[in-house]
């Protein structure tokens, strides 16, 4: 599992509501290092986290109006990376401020989440996934984890249907001995593939808070974004988590919850709460995984159970292959039905 990270897709790097306006954050995403900010009147940005001048990283400066200022020695940069004030220059026409910049990543925000384009042009073609019934509004509850592992470990663990009774075994979730049998329809779909509408599973405790008889979909799109929709009448409850890749060792994973249920809203510490043991569960398998990787042991997928782990490989060797080609990426994938149990 030594897959490129890939080029030309939008990365999930942050909800908004962990950048206050005025504020700037590092985060590292395929080795680059970014500095995420905010100015003062609320438009967000990215940049290399390196000023041009000493490599010191921006995110330990500060907004000024709506530029960045280097901690260091005072150097300014607009959201587009340019250069806008060097202080000690005594003789402001020493030297042309429009050669001196720092590589801005194209940005997106929309329903409370940020995304970072990494490759060639804008990515205006291209739109990030999009979390359905959610409208503009962002995320009731967020929460962040590293996982010491890479990318492709990452995403296989998030779409893995069979590690569920055994790492989230819980009172509120599902325990080994409560295993039934799954047999789930699929269809590809624009940058990945869909699990088709379908009623919850009895054994799964938590759907009961949303009510009626709950109909799940779930889709998982490249890099690594995995969403969960859950509907029950006029109610709804949706999951995004997104693999974020740190470098060949490390991925960023985040959790995010919407949901249509006003009561929920008095219980937002305890649902944070949950996801938080929920993903440290994650966590613990992975730290776990990890000490066994160091070894390069042999891997290998097995089964229907694994089939979701297989596509997620297909489609991104499909992604570079084109990418490296320059050629459109065509979904390879048919539609399936998988059984396994859990």
């Amino acid at each position: 599992m030594d897959q490129p990270f890939l080029r030309n897709i939008w990365y999930f790097v942050s909800a908004s509501q962990s950048i206050k306006a005025g504020q700037v954050i590092h985060r590292q995403i395929c080795k680059h290092p970014l500095v995420l900010g905010r100015t003062k009147s609320g438009k967000v940005f990215a940049l290399q986290d390196n000023c041009p001048h000493r490599g010191i990283p921006l995110s330990d400066g500060k907004i000024i109006r709506e530029e960045i200022q280097c901690s260091y020695h005072g150097w300014s940069f607009s959201t587009k990376g340019l250069c806008t004030s060097i202080p000690s220059l005594a003789d402001k026409t020493e030297i042309d401020l429009s050669k001196i910049s720092v590589r801005a990543f194209p940005i997106k925000e929309r329903q409370g989440l940020i995304w970072v384009w990494l490759g060639d042009g804008d990515g205006r073609n291209i739109d990030p996934p999009t979390v359905p019934g959610a409208g503009k509004q962002g995320p009731q509850v967020s929460h962040v984890l590293d996982f010491p592992v890479n990318i492709d470990h990452a995403v296989v663990g998030l779409i893995d249907p069979a590690h569920t009774p055994h790492v989230h075994e819980s009172w509120f979730w599902r325990r080994p001995s409560g295993r039934t049998e799954k047999e789930k329809k699929f269809k590809p779909s624009r940058l990945g593939f869909e699990m088709l509408p379908h009623l919850a599973s009895k054994n799964s405790n938590i759907y009961k808070l949303i009510g009626g008889a709950p109909e799940v979909r779930i889709w998982f799109a490249l890099p690594g974004i995995r969403i969960e929709q859950i509907k029950a009448g006029k109610n709804f409850y949706c999951g995004m988590t997104a693999c974020t890749p740190i470098d060949e060792s490390n991925t960023l994973t985040s959790h995010m919850m919407w949901w249509s249920m006003k009561w929920a809203n008095f219980l937002k510490p305890v649902v944070h709460q949950f996801a938080r043991t929920f993903l440290k569960q994650d966590q613990t398998a992975f730290i776990k995984q990890s000490k066994g990787l160091q070894w390069d042991p042999v891997l290998r997928l097995a089964g229907q159970p694994d089939q979701q782990a297989k596509w997620y490989f297909r489609i991104k060797n499909e992604w570079a292959r084109t990418e490296d080609e320059g050629k459109e990426f065509n979904n390879p994938l048919k539609e399936a039905t998988l059984k396994w149990r859990t």
